[in-house]
């Protein structure tokens, strides 16, 4: 005997048919969005890519003139670098956090995952009821993360602000 009682087996003259399928809804995928994505992505790596370029060259010139400072300016500088670094990385998870809190409360209160109203770059499942709910609070907690991340970064910009005083 197994766990789930007796096992019979089928009968000789019935056949044997797979269970119906059930009804799946598919969120389709924007293609406009996807295109539009896609062109912003590489925008912004070839931006980066460009910066980066910039930056060596301007820190290459910037340590030469601190290495020929006193402590008070190189202080300063740090202090300002640390304060820029840590505002403007926390600039992302702000707006991260921001979407997905907002895609969470949206789930949870429409009680489908992903919400009608959001684009998607690719066709994905629906989920609906009490799954949707859990993926609304799961993507909830995820902006509180991307937030808690933020204020770290922030926070990182007021100790330096302090530290190097």
């Amino acid at each position: 005997m197994s766990r789930g009682g007796p096992r019979r087996k089928p009968s000789a003259d019935v056949a044997w048919k797979p269970p119906a399928p059930t009804p799946m809804d598919i969120h389709p995928a924007d293609k406009r969005y996807r295109a539009r994505a896609l062109r912003l992505l590489v925008v912004l790596v070839r931006a980066c890519g460009a910066l980066l370029w910039l930056l060596d060259g301007w820190l290459t010139a910037l340590a030469g003139q601190l290495q020929a400072s006193d402590t008070a300016t190189v202080r300063r500088w740090l202090r300002g670098l640390f304060v820029a670094l840590g505002a403007m990385l926390a600039g992302p998870p702000l707006l991260l956090g921001h979407s997905l809190r907002r895609m969470g409360r949206a789930a949870q209160a429409e009680a489908r995952f992903p919400p009608a109203a959001w684009k998607t770059l690719r066709d994905v499942r629906v989920l609906r009821g009490a799954d949707a709910r859990r993926w609304g609070r799961r993507v909830e907690r995820a902006g509180s993360a991307a937030f808690a991340l933020a204020g770290a970064l922030l926070g990182l910009a007021v100790w330096s602000l302090w530290r190097f005083a």
